[in-house]
Order: C-alpha cells, then structure tokens, then sequence
C-alpha cells in the first residue's frame, strides 16, 4: 500500500470509524489512538483487498475488537467518572439522554446498533461484518433496544423525582 493510498482511505472512513469507536467505547479520549491504530494494521496489512467494500467491512471489524480491547483493559475499568451533579443545567436533551443511555449497554449491542441505525447497514450486512449469523445480529439488536428503552424509562423516573 502507498502512502497516497493510505491518505485516501484516511480521509474517506476516518470519521465513520470514530464514530463507531466512540459509540464503542463512549470515550472520546481514546477514540483517535483506536483509529490511528486501525490505519496502521491496514498500512501494515500485506494481503490486498478484492473490493472497497471487503476492505470497509475489514476497517469496521478491525476498530471493533480494538475498541472491545480497549474497554477490556485496566485502564478504561479504573478510571474515575465526573460527579452528575457538576452538569451545567438539570434539563436533559433527549440526544444526551439517548447517548448516556448507549454508554450503558454492553459493547455487543452497541456495535451492531451503531451499525445498524446510524450507519444503514442490514443485519445480514453486520452478520458478514462481525461474522456472526443474521439471527444473532437481530438478537442482539432487540436485546438492545429492550435496554435502552429500560435505561431511557429509568433515566425520565429519576428526572421527575
């Protein structure tokens, strides 16, 4: 691969892989080192790809299970949260409600539902992504979605009390 290549394919997925590493991991201060890391197994990657879309599902992959590692290691489990109560206001957007409700599931449903909704992709498409079956993706994604609702039922209790 040539640096030209590399740039090209940095400037076309660098953004969609952040995203998906931050809806991984719900840390932005990790985000960058994740995707850096992912350009460089593909920069160090001998074996080329037989399309732009076997090598966009090769990326997604890739940024998972380093997300999934990064969130496994020592230093994500002991860092210290921010009190709630230092918020600046008391009203809670719904966007905000809905991202703090995603940092509470587990990384297996918010993979495939970051994939799914914000990134358009089927669940046969995330099965051949995350190479599990197409019944497990829709699992996954209903199980999520369970949670979710639960965690946003909860989230507008605790507003209201």
């Amino acid at each position: 691969m040539t640096n030209d290549e590399l740039k090209a394919d940095m400037e076309q997925y660098r953004s969609m892989l952040f995203r998906l590493a931050y809806s991984c991991t719900g840390d932005l201060s990790c985000c960058d080192d994740i995707v850096q890391e992912t350009f460089v197994k593909l920069y160090l990657r001998a074996k080329p790809f037989p399309d732009q879309e076997g090598k966009k599902a090769w990326l997604i992959r890739i940024t998972i299970n380093l997300s999934k590692n990064h969130v496994k290691s020592g230093y994500f489990r002991q860092r210290a949260e921010l009190p709630d109560n230092i918020s600046i206001s008391d009203e809670r957007d719904d966007a905000v409600a809905l991202e703090e409700a995603l940092k509470q599931l587990k990384p297996e449903y918010r993979g495939v539902i970051h994939l799914h909704y914000y990134m358009g992709y089927t669940a046969a498409e995330i099965g051949d992504i995350l190479h599990i079956s197409t019944t497990a993706v829709t699992t996954r994604l209903q199980r999520g979605r369970e949670k979710l609702k639960k965690y946003l039922a909860d989230e507008k209790e605790n507003v209201y009390e």
